[in-house]
């Protein structure tokens, strides 16, 4: 009856929503829901949760695409039907993935499970699994401003045959700009089914994300606080955040927590009592927060839980920086700081790996002359102390190769020169001169009188 209940009330809260009017993005989502599993544990709330999760969604805006219970081939078509029709829509679309069932992670590398997959040795996991870098690879091919990966998996660990080989939990990955993954978890932790109609998270999101004018991070923050309360600190959900733009799922006028320095948060935490304190840094999951928590209540239940997360982050955060490495002395930094961790059996499966790698370079045909040069990779948080020395080994060989030269030559050559000099000819003058002669004219007149006549002989 309670769960019924609570079915109601989440409807009604969306149906409140969803009066809120038309949306700025094309929103688009797909909901898997993986429970009858026919070679593992089957689960009892995914089918629950898709539902659950798909009206929410529905009255949020989106266009929702929902899959029960899909076989490999199954899975990999929905997805490659959900990312062409996510490219069609846009650059300022918005795109939310959504998986409950089976997950596993092995050599750093998560595998969301079909119903319909067969394994019983650690080899079979790529072969039967969907690889989550395959479904992000194509996600973050189709143009689109924001992308939410929600991954309610490792409901629990079904490979007793091959756990030695398995990591528990799903890994860390690495969120490329303008998307944000969460896991219902931390990294390395296992999420619980629940005993109720809903598994935790997914009752938890839900209720988070239908607050209007909530940002997805404070979603996600609110989720965490109220998984953690009700699994008495067994589960903690973990998300990793690239966004680039804000979003609701529902408008509202509500404003995001703005950032805050470490000595703000020192006096922040100083000012409270131990419960509240475990709250707030609970919620904020941030391992500098974690520490200074620490640092004031070093002694308690509070402090021990908060230990234990901080201790289980610093190691996953650790093994992802081997994983991305990949070298030998990477998985070796990792088993000397590590040694006991349930992942040490992988590193050094990974680290003999790579060492066989790098002999077939050495030795093979094109062989590279290899030798060791050290150089420190940080550790991933600003604050903490203990860093992983990880020596990366290099020796640079440089090949003769011919060389085109080229210069400059000056070359005398003979020309013709062109004078000119200024020559005086002689040439002939005509010259003109006045003679006066005197000659006799016949004159009409009576007088007779003389007359001068002039004429210009040449």
């Amino acid at each position: 009856m309670l769960n019924r209940l609570l079915y109601c009330l989440v409807a009604l809260t969306m149906l409140i929503g969803s009066s809120t009017g038309a949306w700025a993005q094309e929103r688009l989502a797909l909901i898997v829901g993986n429970s009858k599993y026919q070679s593992l544990p089957t689960l009892a709330n995914p089918s629950w949760d898709v539902q659950a999760i798909g009206s929410l969604l529905n009255s949020a805006g989106f266009e929702v695409t929902t899959a029960l219970d899909l076989g490999q081939v199954g899975m990999r078509r929905k997805v490659r039907e959900f990312t062409s029709a996510l490219a069609a829509k846009g650059p300022d679309s918005v795109a939310l993935v959504y998986f409950a069932g089976h997950g596993v992670q092995i050599d750093g590398q998560n595998y969301l499970l079909p119903v319909d997959a067969k394994i019983k040795t650690a080899a079979d996991v790529p072969l039967e699994a969907v690889r989550l870098a395959d479904v992000m690879n194509l996600l973050n091919e189709a143009p689109s401003q924001t992308r939410i990966v929600i991954l309610d998996a490792c409901r629990n660990d079904p490979f007793d045959a091959i756990k030695d080989k398995i990591g528990r939990g799903l890994a860390i990955v690495n969120a490329p700009a303008g998307t944000v993954v969460a896991y219902s978890t931390s990294p390395g932790s296992v999420a619980y089914d629940g005993e109720t109609t809903f598994s935790p998270f997914t009752k938890a999101l839900i209720e988070a994300a239908a607050e209007p004018g909530a940002g997805v991070a404070t979603v996600f923050q609110n989720a965490r606080l109220a998984v953690h309360k009700a699994t008495n600190g067994l589960q903690t959900p973990w998300e990793v955040t690239a966004l680039t733009q804000p979003f609701q799922f529902f408008p509202g006028t509500k404003k995001p927590l703005s950032e805050k320095s470490q000595d703000a948060w020192k006096n922040d935490l100083r000012s409270r009592s131990a419960k509240d304190a475990y709250d707030i840094v609970v919620q904020q999951n941030n391992v500098t927060v974690y520490q200074i928590f620490l640092a004031i209540f070093p002694n308690g239940d509070f402090s021990d839980r908060i230990r234990i997360i901080t201790d289980r982050r610093l190691e996953m955060l650790a093994w992802y920086d081997a994983v991305t490495l990949n070298t030998i002395e990477a998985y070796q930094a990792f088993l000397e700081r590590y040694p006991e961790s349930d992942l040490a059996l992988t590193a050094k499966r990974l680290m003999e790996r790579t060492r066989a790698r790098l002999q077939v370079a050495r030795t093979g045909p094109g062989a590279l002359d290899i030798e060791n040069t050290q150089t420190n990779a940080l550790a991933p948080v600003g604050d903490q102390k203990e860093v992983i020395k990880t020596v990366v080994k290099v020796k640079t060989v440089i090949k003769k190769v011919p060389v085109i030269k080229y210069k400059t030559i000056v070359k005398k050559v003979r020309v013709p020169v062109i004078k000119y000099r200024e020559v005086i000819r002689r040439v002939p003058v005509i010259k003109y001169r006045t003679v006066v002669r005197t000659v006799r004219v016949p004159v009409r007149c009576k007088c007779h009188r003389r007359q001068r006549r002039t004429h210009t002989l040449q």
